[in-house]
């Protein structure tokens, strides 16, 4: 379970990443603005692309990197990190909603911070 766990923390950290480069970069996502409603640059450029200043993608290195580490060493918080991030992904996807756009890029990212939540609410303490 660990290892899943680490795994999807992971690839959240390489997509975020990714997604901070974008913003940094001012580039849009590649194989993404395929339709009106899957539209990343959309969501990526947009008011809510930033929380109290901060990208939205930067919050989502910080949080993958810290999971990894929580993962290797400190499980036992896991699962109240991982609550913090199941509710900032509720704020995303809340957003994209708002927008009428979702990007698959920050699905990915929203989709690795909740879906751990099966392997943590199985691990013994």
């Amino acid at each position: 379970m660990r290892l899943t766990g680490l795994g999807l923390s992971i690839i959240g950290l390489i997509d975020s990443s990714y997604l901070l480069y974008l913003t940094e970069t001012e580039r849009p996502p590649l194989f993404c603005n395929v339709s009106a409603y899957i539209d990343c640059g959309r969501v990526e450029f947009s008011a809510f692309s930033h929380f109290l200043g901060v990208p939205d993608s930067l919050l989502g290195v910080l949080f993958f990197a810290t999971g990894i580490t929580l993962w290797l060493k400190f499980g036992s918080v896991l699962k109240y990190w991982w609550a913090l991030g199941v509710i900032f992904s509720g704020y995303l996807i809340f957003t994209e909603v708002i927008l009428n756009s979702i990007c698959l890029y920050c699905m990915l990212a929203q989709a690795c911070c909740i879906i751990q939540g099966i392997f943590i609410l199985r691990m013994k303490e």
